[in-house]
């Protein structure tokens, strides 16, 4: 393993030292024999045999012999054919053809033991055989002739996005497969505008009044595409494009009549008002604002909802995604009641973590700062079964996104435009301290040189007033960086969360608009960061890339632009530290390494299940591999089984208010 995976190996190694590896161990408090001990003894009693028990186990040293500890009258025998077969639920061994664990000291197997929710073995059919002793078992061989890995962690998604922009009319600058639709990419002008009249004709037999919401479009790319030209492809029908950045939405003169929207409405609101054209009927940024409340209802109607969530669910699960997350959660109870009714289900494969927004919590509390903290701590309330928030870990962010080319650069655009500060660098810092000193994993979203820069600062600052260990601080996205930041991130031990996918989509556009080569093709440079401390988390931050983690490791390991050349190979990284990178690195993102990442003896039995071997195909092909589907918490669910129809009408209600939708204005990207 190279040297970058350091933070996670010395917990592991530290583990090792204490315990035997051949030790057949279960965390006390997931041990099944404890749900028998608590139906038995009074509260008091139950810790007493808690503490006992976990003395026993730990005294155990991989040998078949009795371990006995007396609590209260009663004789727990680990081992005892008896005792186990009374107490002990029966075990699932799945085998396969390998098994990619993910872990140092036993990086492949051929089976792997699992009770309930967790995994209690690894190794070979004997070998686990052995250690489930006298345990009752069956042997699964579905997956005998696959590869299981552990399940994928998509550590940054944005599940209302990637409900809403997928049940659109997709027309995008790349291909999007998703489950019952598929959209060929769009990379010039005249295709986008012969796909939008398909669209358009899709709809003649449809009331006359209904609007086409489609989204993908890119300026960079299709060209100007805006009311005037609008009007002139469909001077009848309500048009509304949601720009691919999700940052910006365009309207023909008919969708403005149709949701009231005058020019008067414009006018007196500030920045928001500047970034808003009545006559390109192009809104923007904080000009969104204005068009969000009339066009709300359009948006998150239940039917799209209910066809987006399916989408969603289906699509995560045909990728091996067990475990998502998505940062900078804007904090309304009603949105979180929303995300616990369609989410957590049993036909939910996968287990979702929100972060709270610090960057509108720092605003909303500014001049009551004593209450921000106290705010986001309430948050862990919530939440309940698949659904829950992460504690100490807060989302902020520096500079505008990458796909409207926003982020903040310290040479010019080609151009000459000018990046915008989601956070003034004041604020930023101000909010960032305040976090720091309270213990919290900071994550921030930046993309431009000049606005890593000032996380750097920050970083540094705060580390000479107040050291910290083990901090975590998180540099999310990472675009466009020089190799002198990196090495000095990688001296303050900041992690390093990338979307690789910027370079395969963007660099050969951005060569040529914007950025220039040089920039554009050494944007997210993992190469650098692999010669570092630092972990590397790979993220889609969905809708801005399929939530695809074989993907996603392609895109770091090979660099392929559209195009098919490669950006400077040199910033590749191996293949093991881009798998890494949608496993084990992925959960130490969220501080989850020891439950979930790898396939290893008492984290949660989540696997990835896949038609090859991802270390036995070229780099070139890692993307192509096919999913069966996974096992989430001991439970197989194939990818050909969809997930039931979504009832989403009654729960959409709630949500077309301005609060809601202030989320759709997040930065992504």
């Amino acid at each position: 393993m190279q040297n970058s995976f350091k933070y996670i190996e010395a917990v592991a190694t530290m583990k090792r030292k204490m315990i035997p590896s051949n030790t057949f161990l279960r965390c006390t408090c997931c041990n099944p024999l404890l749900g028998e001990l608590l139906l038995q003894l009074t509260r008091r009693k139950f810790l007493v045999g808690t503490g006992a028990f976990a003395a026993a186990v730990m005294a155990g040293n991989g040998q078949n012999r009795t371990v006995q500890a007396q609590t209260e009258g009663i004789r727990i025998i680990e081992n005892d054919p008896e005792a186990v077969q009374q107490l002990e639920p029966e075990a699932t061994i799945f085998t396969a053809k390998k098994v990619v664990t993910m872990e140092q000291d036993r990086p492949q197997a051929t089976a792997v033991a699992v009770v309930g929710d967790r995994i209690i073995a690894v190794g070979s059919l004997e070998d686990v055989k052995g250690m489930v002793g006298n345990r009752s078992y069956t042997i699964d061989r579905t997956f005998e002739n696959k590869v299981i890995l552990p399940g994928f962690v998509e550590h940054h998604i944005h599940p209302l996005l990637g409900v809403l922009t997928m049940s659109a009319e997709i027309i995008a600058i790349e291909e999007w497969k998703v489950p019952g639709k598929y959209s060929a990419a769009v990379q010039d002008e005249a295709t986008y505008v012969a796909r939008l009249r398909e669209a358009l004709a899709k709809m003649e037999s449809a009331d006359p009044n209904e609007t086409l919401l489609t989204w993908g479009y890119h300026h960079y790319f299709h060209g100007k595409v805006y009311r005037p030209q609008l009007d002139q492809i469909e001077p009848n029908r309500p048009v509304i494009i949601w720009h691919r950045s999700c940052h910006e939405f365009i309207l023909n003169t008919p969708a403005l009549e149709k949701y009231g929207v005058t020019e008067a409405t414009l006018q007196g609101k500030g920045l928001a008002s500047e970034q808003a054209s009545w006559e390109d009927g192009h809104f923007f940024e904080k000009g969104m604002e204005i068009i969000l409340p009339f066009i709300g209802k359009e948006l998150a109607n239940p039917q799209r909802v209910a066809e987006g969530m399916r989408i969603y669910k289906s699509f995560l699960l045909s990728k091996g995604i067990t475990t998502t997350c998505e940062p900078g959660t804007i904090a309304v109870r009603a949105i979180h009641e929303f995300w616990e009714e369609q989410l957590d289900k049993d036909d939910t494969s996968f287990r979702t973590y929100f972060m709270p927004d610090g960057r509108s919590l720092f605003d909303q509390y500014k001049t009551k700062l004593n209450e921000l903290l106290p705010k986001v701590e309430s948050f862990l309330s919530w939440g309940r079964g698949k659904v829950q928030w992460l504690p100490m870990q807060i989302k902020l962010f520096a500079d505008g996104a990458i796909f409207s080319q926003l982020m903040q650069v310290e040479q010019p655009y080609l151009d000459g435009h000018q990046g915008q500060w989601i956070a003034v660098p004041e604020d930023y810092a101000a909010a960032f301290k305040i976090f720091w000193d309270a213990g919290y994993q900071i994550h921030t979203h930046v993309n431009g040189d000049a606005g890593l820069q000032v996380v750097v600062d920050s970083l540094k600052t705060n580390m000479q007033a107040n050291p910290r260990d083990n901090h975590r601080c998180t540099v999310v996205h990472f675009a466009v960086s020089t190799d002198e930041q990196v090495i000095e991130l990688g001296n303050l031990s900041a992690i390093i969360s990338a979307n690789p996918y910027y370079v395969t989509s963007l660099a050969d556009r951005y060569s040529e608009v914007g950025l220039g080569a040089a920039r554009a093709n050494e944007m997210v440079r993992l190469g650098s960061v692999a010669k570092t401390p630092m972990a590397i988390g790979l993220h889609s931050d969905m809708p801005m890339a399929p939530a695809d983690p074989l993907f996603l490791a392609w895109c770091a390991a090979t660099r392929t632009t559209v195009s098919g050349r490669i950006a400077t190979p040199e910033q590749r990284i191996s293949v093991e530290r881009a798998l890494n990178g949608v496993t084990l690195e992925s959960a130490y993102f969220m501080q989850l390494e020891n439950e979930i990442g790898s396939i290893k003896a008492g984290k949660k039995a989540d696997f990835a299940i896949l038609e090859q071997d991802p270390f036995d195909v070229p780099s070139d092909q890692l993307k192509d591999i096919v999913v069966w589907g996974v096992v989430f918490e001991g439970e197989k669910f194939q990818s050909s089984q969809e997930p039931s129809s979504t009832s989403a009408a009654p729960s959409v209600q709630f949500a077309i208010d301005k609060t809601y939708l202030a989320d759709l204005t997040q930065p992504r990207g």
